[in-house]
C-alpha cells in the first residue's frame, strides 16, 4: 500500500479515537450534571436520602446536603442495565432473618409486672439484606469476608446470584421488557447493619456508577 493511503488511515483513526474519547468525556460531565441536579432537589426536602458513590466506594447518608454517615466500601460488583443518574425510590427492604421485637403479652392483676421491652439495637439488625429500587434495581447489601464462615456464606451467595438471580432476572424483565440491574456491596458487618438500621422504606437514593 502506497505510504501516503496508511498515512491518511492512521490519521483518520486517531481522529475516530479523539472522538470517541470526547464523547466519553462528555457523557461522564453530563452524568455528574444530572447527579448533581438530583442531589441537589432531594437535599431541599426534610427527608433523609442515601448516595451510593460506587465511584469513590462509598455509601453517604445525607440529611440537607449534609454527611450523616459515610459508610466505606470494602468491594461491589454490578451486573446488567446501566443505572440512570436520577433519585430513585426505595420500595422494599428484606433480609432472610428479619428483626423483630419480644411479643409482649399482657399480665393479669395477681401477676408480678413483666419487666420492660428492650428496645431494639443496632447489633439486633441483619448485615445481609436486600434493597429493591423501582427501575428494576437490586442492591445486595453482605458484609465482607472476615472468616471461614462468612468466606463460604459470601462464596455460596455470589455463585447463586451468578448461576441463578441473574441470569433469571435478566430475562424474566427482558420478557417484559424491563432492565435488571443488580449491585452487591460489601461492608463491615458494622456498616451493614448500621445501613439497614438508617435506610427506610419510601427514602430515596442516588447511585454513582462507574
Amino acid at each position: 500500500m502506497h505510504p501516503l493511503k496508511i498515512l491518511i488511515i492512521l490519521l483518520s483513526m486517531l481522529s475516530l479515537t479523539a472522538h470517541g474519547a470526547a464523547l466519553s468525556e462528555s457523557d461522564r460531565l453530563m452524568r455528574e450534571n444530572s447527579l448533581l441536579r438530583s442531589e441537589v432537589q432531594l437535599a431541599k426536602s426534610t427527608q433523609i436520602y442515601v448516595i451510593l458513590d460506587l465511584q469513590k466506594s462509598r455509601v453517604l447518608i445525607k440529611g440537607k446536603g449534609v454527611v450523616l454517615q459515610d459508610l466505606p466500601l470494602k468491594s461491589f460488583t454490578t451486573w446488567g442495565a446501566p443505572v440512570q443518574p436520577k433519585a430513585l425510590t426505595l420500595q422494599r427492604k428484606t433480609a432472610l432473618i428479619e428483626p423483630g421485637r419480644e411479643e409482649i403479652r399482657p399480665k393479669k392483676s395477681e401477676e408480678e409486672p413483666g419487666s420492660e421491652l428492650q428496645a431494639l439495637q443496632l447489633e439486633d439488625m441483619p448485615a445481609r439484606f436486600r434493597l429493591n429500587f423501582d427501575e428494576g434495581i437490586r442492591v445486595y447489601v453482605k458484609p465482607a469476608s472476615a472468616g471461614l464462615l462468612s468466606f463460604i456464606l459470601n462464596l455460596m451467595s455470589s455463585l447463586k446470584s451468578y448461576l441463578v438471580t441473574r441470569p433469571l432476572g435478566t430475562l424474566w424483565n427482558g420478557l417484559h421488557r424491563q432492565n435488571y440491574t443488580e449491585i452487591v456491596l460489601y461492608l463491615s458487618e458494622t456498616d451493614a447493619k448500621s445501613l439497614y438500621w438508617s435506610f427506610l422504606q419510601t427514602f430515596h437514593c442516588l447511585i454513582a456508577s462507574p
